[in-house]
């Protein structure tokens, strides 16, 4: 499965350099990987261009959500999903392109786009990998389905700043906050973006470290992010 997303990945790229969107061939995580990849290779190539250079860039991305909301898709349920994911994604990328322009960015070490979700493919293998800020993540081409994409909002910015800046450490995170404020979607969200399965757990009174014990066995044997929902409740 790993190899057919990654090989997918690559024939997906080649078909948007020829302005394909082929919506039925490709899965909606594939899609929407090689839209971010485009995007953040022409934020970079935009950012040495001085602010003519974002000006267009925030048009041509403006232009890519215009067309995308054209589209005619009532009888086909399927692709309406995917395309749905990948309008999300480029209205954030309208906003990071304001970002950019408010903040007069002239360089790509600049904090402001530093600070984004950016995605790119290694020359000599064709992979895929994600940084933000110090960190570089591996996408992990994990089947993620038709899943609908979560709001990007500052906070869920913040969010996945902070998690991933403690997985390159080495730590694990803790959001915290009141209840159905997005904390666990946020980090099923940032794991969808990753290509990365995040298994959650309720946490409460019944589980002892032998069950602790089992669900870190599991995760380590799958390579999956383990999401512990409500574990205050656990006994010391």
């Amino acid at each position: 499965m790993v190899k057919t997303l990654e090989k997918e990945l690559t024939l997906c790229l080649q078909s948007m350099d020829q302005g394909k969107m082929e919506l039925v061939r490709y899965p909606s995580m594939i899609l929407c990987a090689a839209e971010q990849i485009r995007f953040s290779q022409d934020a970079d190539a935009s950012i040495g261009s001085g602010q003519r250079g974002l000006d267009n860039l925030e048009e041509s991305v403006r232009s890519k959500l215009a067309n995308f909301t054209s589209f005619e898709l009532d009888d086909k349920p399927v692709e309406k999903l995917k395309l749905k994911a990948i309008i999300m994604d480029v209205i954030h990328n309208v906003d990071v392109c304001q970002q950019l322009k408010d903040n007069q960015v002239n360089n790509r070490s600049d904090w402001y786009w530093h600070k984004q979700l950016r995605f790119y493919v290694k020359p000599d293998t064709g992979t895929c990998f994600v940084r933000m800020s110090d960190a570089e993540n591996a996408y992990t081409y994990e089947y993620q389905g038709n899943d609908p994409k979560l709001v990007h909002t500052p906070l869920t910015d913040k969010c996945f700043l902070t998690l991933t800046q403690a997985l390159h450490l080495g730590y694990g995170g803790n959001p915290y906050g009141p209840a159905g404020t997005g904390k666990t979607e946020s980090v099923k969200a940032l794991g969808q973006a990753l290509a990365r399965q995040v298994l959650v757990f309720n946490c409460d009174e019944g589980i002892d470290f032998k069950s602790m014990g089992r669900i870190f066995t599991g995760l380590v044997k799958c390579g999956a992010w383990g999401c512990f929902d409500e574990f205050n409740r656990l006994e010391p």
